[in-house]
Order: structure tokens, then C-alpha cells, then sequence
């Protein structure tokens, strides 16, 4: 089967941007390989359980490295946006970890692509390592915003605690800076989690302060039911986003900043 014709085609720098669906949501949802893959996780489950559609597709003959994702028999390109069915998230989903370079690249394009249809939050889901995870029942919840008044209002709703002070690294830690310099809000959802490991029982904090924050029932009993399941079918994807990541400098993340010392 052919991959669908798009409706609209557009470059952002390295990157090409294809529209199935004139979709324009009010926040986006960034949800990539990364520390745990607690927002790759978080994300599938989210498209997943709200039947989430898949909209505009993202590719790089440039940046990512030339592969085609097969879904149910369709070709698919490497990253994608989905949309949720009332139009108010979309959810940005890539089965390949980005590399240095691509990261980059990439952050810029989707900062610059969502200011360009009207999207107000960019939501960042990420993990945070934790030598001490493994004592943790249920990890912790943490928030980190652009906006002080986003910050306070998901601290107040979702019970997140607000990140002290440290180091972020890696796609977004520049879509943070993007946003700030192109005036979106950026809001970061960073939750405790395993480093060489993916780590679901993660993803579970991050959807569900997701749900409270939007008002989606979204039900969270599959991932612990498969949470054994899915740390054995993306270990091999965790292995490639961690070789990635130690490129990116993200030890960077275990030391406190000059000020903190």
C-alpha cells in the first residue's frame, strides 16, 4: 500500500512537514525517545487510549536516517503527530531516537512549526534518572515552565513539584529555549525514572497528571498490566536512545548548577 498524499507539504529547515489533517491544537505534546522513554510510553498510551488519529507526518532525508515505519501494513514516516479527537492535544510521537545534530534540527522545526499553527503550550514529557529510583513505589512528579503561572497552576493540579534548580539536556532542553524565544509556552513534565532501562511504571506518573490536567479519562491498568512486556520489546530502542544520549551530554543532568553549589 502507498503512503496517503498530503494535503499541505511544508520545510522547516532540515526538516519536512506533511498534513493529512488541517489539525491545530491548542497545546502539542512532545513525546520522544529519551531517559526511561517515559514520554515515548506516556505518548503511545495516550494515542492509544483516546483513539487518537494520525495527522501530519515528519521526515528528514537529511537529519534521520532513511527508514519507513510499516503500521498495521500502512507506511508511515518516522515521526508523527496525532490528534485527539475533541482537537485540543496532539501528541508527537518518532520511532527513532534523534542523534546530536538531528535533535537540534529538530527542536527548532517543531518549535517554529507549532508557533505557525497557532498551538499555545508545547508540553514536554521526559524522564528524569534517578540513581535511587528502584526505592521508589511511585516516583515523583516534576514541573518546569517557561511560565511561572503554567508552573503554579500544574503544581497545583497535578500535585508536581517544582525542579529546584540543575541541567536539562538534550531536544528539550532547546525546544525550552526556542519557545521562550519565540513566545510560546513550554511546559516540562519530568518524572523519575530507571536510565538503562524503560521504565512504564514512569510513564503511568506522566499520564495520569496529563489526564488531570486536560480532563481525559484515560485508563492506566494496560501499562501495568504490560508494563513486564514492554520493558523487553524496547529494550533495544532504550539501548540506541541511551548510546544517543551519552553524546548529548546527559550527565550533565546529575550535577547541580554553579549557583546551587
Amino acid at each position: 500500500m502507498i503512503m496517503a498524499k498530503p494535503i499541505l507539504e511544508e520545510s522547516i529547515d532540515a526538516f519536512n512537514f506533511y498534513e493529512y489533517d488541517l489539525f491545530r491544537p491548542e497545546t502539542l505534546m512532545l513525546a520522544l525517545p529519551d531517559l526511561g522513554l517515559v514520554g515515548a510510553i506516556a505518548g503511545l498510551h495516550l494515542v492509544r487510549e483516546l483513539k487518537m488519529r494520525d495527522v501530519v507526518g515528519i521526515d528528514s532525508y537529511q537529519a534521520l536516517p532513511p527508514v519507513a515505519v510499516i503500521i498495521e501494513g500502512k507506511p508511515k514516516h518516522p515521526i508523527r503527530i496525532y490528534g485527539s479527537q475533541d482537537g485540543r492535544l496532539g501528541v508527537v510521537l518518532s520511532d527513532v531516537p534523534l542523534a546530536p545534530p538531528a535533535a537540534i534540527a529538530f527542536s527548532v522545526a517543531i518549535v517554529k512549526y507549532a508557533r505557525s499553527r497557532g498551538v499555545r503550550n508545547i508540553l514536554s514529557v521526559t524522564g528524569l534518572g534517578n540513581p535511587s529510583r528502584y526505592q521508589f513505589e511511585k516516583p515523583n512528579l516534576y514541573v518546569l515552565s517557561n511560565d511561572e503561572e503554567t508552573a503554579k497552576k500544574v503544581s497545583e493540579i497535578t500535585g508536581a513539584k517544582q525542579v529546584p534548580g540543575g541541567v536539562l539536556v538534550g531536544p528539550y532542553a532547546i525546544v525550552l529555549k526556542e519557545a521562550s524565544r519565540q513566545g510560546l509556552v513550554n511546559t516540562v513534565l519530568l518524572v523519575d525514572s530507571m536510565v538503562d532501562i524503560p521504565d512504564p511504571e514512569a510513564s503511568i506518573v506522566a499520564v495520569e497528571a496529563i489526564s488531570k490536567l486536560y480532563g481525559y479519562k484515560v485508563d492506566t491498568k494496560k501499562l501495568e498490566e504490560e508494563a513486564d512486556k514492554i520493558k523487553l520489546r524496547l529494550k533495544e530502542l532504550m539501548k540506541e536512545t541511551k548510546s544517543l544520549m551519552a553524546r548529548m551530554g546527559k550527565g550533565y543532568e546529575y550535577r547541580p548548577t554553579l549557583m546551587y553549589t
